[in-house]
């Protein structure tokens, strides 16, 4: 998505007003958490979009195709997209 900024999630700092929503399978993120992001896989967006506070997002995807999906669907219900991270999280198993 075009005019939407890329930041390292170490760059990214949420502001007052801008949610953390992490939109990576439960599988990922359980592995690499981000403290004070919600988790909010792709598949559950629609059924608990309501539960999303209504500010400026910051986008946790794990690849381009999450990150495309997840800003197209928030910007339908009205969500004012504002950067997005894709980490690439080392951890062992």
């Amino acid at each position: 998505m075009k005019n939407i900024p890329c930041y390292s999630l170490e760059q990214c700092i949420p502001k007052e007003d801008t949610v953390l929503l992490d939109v990576r399978d439960y599988n990922d993120s359980c592995h690499c958490e981000i403290p004070g992001a919600i988790n909010l896989p792709i598949p559950y967006i629609k059924r608990y979009i309501k539960e999303i506070p209504h500010n400026q997002i910051h986008l946790v995807a794990s690849n381009p195709l999450e990150k495309n999906v997840g800003i197209r669907m928030l910007r339908k219900k009205g969500f004012k997209i504002v950067g997005f991270s894709m980490p690439e999280c080392h951890y062992v198993k």
